[in-house]
């Protein structure tokens, strides 16, 4: 099962997005979701890594999601996924701040450009808001588009890294 052996440190702390849960492990962040108030994060961390030992980390949550926040700040991330979504969250990765791309060129550039839907099934998966930018994927519309944590936030988002590329 997943998350034998590991030892996940985690913890929430308000972010300017809202109220953010971090998942911490050795490697780096592990699991990043915004916090609404249906939500059980500690539940949903441990769904994601069923055999992993959880700690809880006020003090090292409040430091990473704060550091986050800071532009260009350095990161790790220690992500689980099928090669496909790896591929895919790889990807988005590549997409530069402020820029924002269709699930069409978001496929290509993952090397599978007849897999759309499975493309965007992936970018729903990813499992660390805002660090894999899946808020840059627009339809090829236009329109922003579906969003986990709701189309305000995506809006925030992609305004706050606008703002961000102009100003450096």
């Amino acid at each position: 099962a997943f998350g034998a052996g590991l030892r996940i440190r985690y913890g929430a702390h308000a972010t300017a997005l809202g109220p953010a849960f971090v998942g911490l492990t050795e490697r780096g962040i592990c699991h990043l979701r915004f916090i609404d108030e249906s939500a059980d994060p500690v539940a949903e961390l441990r769904e994601e890594w069923p055999e992993a030992t959880l700690v809880e980390d006020r003090a090292a949550a409040r430091e990473t999601l704060d550091a986050l926040a800071r532009p260009r700040a350095p990161m790790r991330l220690w992500l689980k996924g099928t090669n496909f979504q790896i591929k895919v969250w790889e990807a988005l990765l590549r997409v530069p701040e402020g820029e924002l791309v269709s699930y069409g060129r978001l496929a290509t550039a993952a090397g599978m450009p007849k897999a759309v839907r499975a493309v965007a099934s992936a970018v729903a998966a990813n499992p660390v808001a805002w660090l894999v930018p899946c808020h840059r994927v627009i339809r090829s519309s236009g329109v922003l588009g579906q969003y986990r944590w709701g189309p305000e936030r995506k809006a925030a988002l992609i305004g706050w890294e606008a703002a961000r590329r102009e100003a450096a």
